[in-house]
C-alpha cells in the first residue's frame, strides 16, 4: 500500500470509531435538543409579535433560529474536537496510535471528519424540523434558507479547525477548551459592540464615546480575519446582496481559512509531539 492509502485507511478507521462512540453517547442529543428549544424561542417571539401586531412583514422568519440551532451545535462540535486531541494525547492514546501506520495529517483530518459528517447529520435533522415548523406556523422558507444551511456547514468546518489548531497548542484539554471558549465569546462580543456602537448616530454620542466607537470597530475589522464568525458574516453579506462573485469568494476565503487551520495544527502537532 501507499503512503497516500494508508493515511485515508488510518482516516476511516479514526473517524468511523469517533462517529460510532459519539453517536452512541448521550451528549449530542442534549447539545442538539438544547439548541432547538434556544431557537424555538426566536420563533416563539416572532410568533408573538404577529399575534399582538396583527399582519407583519417579517424577512426569512426562521433564518435567524436556524442559526442559532446550527452555531450551538458547531461551537460543542468544535469543543469536543479540543478534548479529543488534548485527553488522548494526556493518556497516551496519541502515542500509541502514532506507532502506527499514522501521522498527523491523518489524525487530524480523521478528528476533523468526524466533526463535519456530524455536523451535517445535526444540519439535516434541524433542516427536517425547521420544515414541519414553517407548516405549522405558515413561516416562510426560501432560497436564503438553503443558502444559510450552506453557510452553517462552513461555519462548522472553520470552527472545528479553529478548535482543533488550539487542542494542538495547548497541553491539556481544559486549557484549550477554556481558550476555545474565551476566543469565541470574544469574537462574539466585539462584533455585537461594534454594531451598536455603529448604529448609533455621532450626534448623540460624546467625543470619548466616538473613540470608543472607532477602536472597537478597528478592532472588530482586525479580528474578522482570525474569527470563524467573519467568515460567515462576509457569506451573509454576499448572500444579502445577491452577488454571485462575492458569494464565491467569501466561500473561497472560507475554504482557504479552513485548510490554513487544518494545515497549522498538523504542523503543530508534529513540532510539539504526542506526548504529554
Amino acid at each position: 500500500m501507499s503512503k497516500m492509502q494508508y493515511r485515508a485507511n488510518a482516516i476511516n478507521v479514526i473517524a468511523r470509531r469517533d462517529i460510532k462512540s459519539t453517536v452512541n453517547g448521550l451528549g449530542i442529543y442534549v447539545v442538539a435538543s438544547l439548541a432547538f428549544l434556544v431557537s424555538m424561542l426566536f420563533v416563539r417571539s416572532n410568533l408573538k409579535g404577529v399575534t399582538e401586531n396583527g399582519l407583519m412583514v417579517m424577512v426569512n422568519p426562521l433564518n435567524f433560529p436556524f442559526f442559532i440551532a446550527v452555531t450551538i451545535g458547531a461551537t460543542y462540535l468544535a469543543l469536543t474536537s479540543t478534548m479529543s486531541v488534548s485527553r488522548e494525547r494526556d493518556q497516551g492514546t496519541l502515542e500509541v496510535l502514532f506507532y502506527g501506520p499514522v501521522d498527523s495529517v491523518a489524525y487530524i483530518m480523521a478528528k476533523f471528519l468526524e466533526q463535519l459528517v456530524t455536523f451535517l447529520g445535526l444540519v439535516i435533522v434541524y433542516m427536517v424540523i425547521f420544515f414541519v415548523i414553517s407548516k405549522l406556523t405558515n413561516f416562510g422558507m426560501d432560497g436564503s434558507f438553503a443558502a444559510m444551511a450552506g453557510l452553517s456547514v462552513l461555519l462548522a468546518a472553520s470552527i472545528v479547525a479553529f478548535g482543533l489548531l488550539l487542542s494542538t497548542l495547548c497541553r491539556s484539554a481544559r486549557t484549550s477548551v477554556i481558550l476555545l471558549l474565551v476566543l469565541l465569546v470574544l469574537f462574539l462580543a466585539v462584533d455585537i459592540v461594534a454594531g451598536i456602537l455603529n448604529s448609533m448616530s455621532a450626534k448623540d454620542m460624546s467625543v470619548t464615546l466616538v473613540y470608543v466607537r472607532v477602536a472597537v470597530d478597528m478592532l472588530n475589522r482586525g479580528l474578522q480575519w482570525i474569527s470563524p464568525f467573519g467568515y460567515l458574516n462576509r457569506g451573509m453579506g454576499a448572500m444579502n446582496l445577491g452577488s454571485a462573485k462575492l458569494i464565491l469568494s467569501s466561500i473561497g476565503a472560507s475554504l482557504l481559512y479552513t485548510i490554513v487551520l487544518l494545515a497549522l495544527a498538523m504542523r503543530f502537532l508534529d513540532r510539539r509531539g504526542v506526548r504529554k
